[in-house]
């Protein structure tokens, strides 16, 4: 991957799993990469990894200003304000020509009111409200939301849902990062005003994720409707009622409007999108099996 700018580029939620890979993808291919991050400890690894570490809060807009100087473009993670402080320092920015966000697909619909689309929507919304140039990168479900089913694997095998007949294309957020990759070291005209949707390459049922992970790690794991209201108290105990109903929501809509598997990660990129099994084999060890079990990410 060769840079086609010779400017900075900002990564937030730079210690993440789609911006921790995009700072080594960018460094790799020569670019000059400042990494946001709140905590402290994370300043060394991000330095060892090439970047310049810059500390910053995406609700504060002094420091979002400080992490802007000198910037030509951005890569913006959505945090509970919905990007609101990152626009406004973005709009006062000078020399910042692009914002790379990571939206959702469920941007595409702002009809449908929902606490976790509605930081998309609403992220979206602030920065056109900047005056920068955007694009806005749409991935559906990520693989990594399999990490719920951690305390199944470790239980009783069964994993209780509250909409057994959804299916979605999950999408491994490595290739989120290398389309974000793409899109951050190429002519800005080529991008400028895209929403672009991503999805992985194959429509996975429920059931069916339960087979690649029961084979992949060797424990038995089966998917078990019950009723909604059911699976937010017993889902709430481990993520909060809030959440939980968010998701319930979420899977509901998703139901009602199965997604597809789309191309575009191929084609933005020139490799297949990575499979859910390969995201499994890749992270097996993050399902804590024999030991504590971690969150999502």
């Amino acid at each position: 991957m060769t840079a086609a700018t010779t400017g900075t580029v900002l990564v937030t939620g730079a210690t993440g799993a789609v911006g921790g890979r995009l700072v080594r993808r960018l460094v790799a291919g020569g670019s000059q990469v400042r990494a946001l991050v709140r905590n402290p400890e994370r300043v060394p690894a991000l330095a060892e990894a090439g970047a310049e570490p810059v500390l910053g809060d995406l609700h504060d807009v002094p420091s979002l200003e400080a992490a802007l100087a000198g910037v030509d473009r951005a890569f913006l993670l959505l945090e509970t304000d919905a990007g609101r402080s990152f626009s406004q320092a973005a709009a006062r920015a000078i020399g910042l020509r692009q914002i790379v966000v990571l939206s959702a697909t469920a941007a595409a619909d702002p009809a449908y009111d929902n606490p976790m689309f509605r930081k998309h929507v609403l992220g979206e919304r602030h920065v056109r409200g900047s005056g920068v140039p955007w694009v806005f990168l749409r991935p559906g479900a990520f693989a990594s939301l399999a990490l719920h089913w951690a305390p199944a694997l470790l239980g009783d095998g069964i994993v209780r849902v509250p909409h057994p007949e959804l299916a979605v294309p999950l999408i491994d957020p490595r290739d989120i990062a290398d389309v974000a990759a793409v899109v951050l070291t190429s002519p800005i005209r080529d991008w400028v005003g895209r929403a672009v949707p991503l999805s992985g390459p194959e429509v996975l049922t429920l059931p069916r994720r339960a087979e690649i992970l029961s084979s992949e790690l060797g424990r038995p794991l089966r998917v078990v409707g019950v009723p909604e209201e059911q699976w937010v108290a017993l889902a709430a105990r481990g993520i909060g009622e809030e959440y939980a109903r968010a998701l319930a929501g979420v899977e509901r809509y998703f139901t009602e409007h199965p997604p597809k598997a789309l191309p575009t990660v191929q084609e933005i990129t020139g490799s297949p999108a990575r499979g859910f099994r390969t995201w499994v084999r890749d992270h097996a060890g993050a399902f804590g099996i024999g030991e504590s079990v971690p969150a999502p990410s």
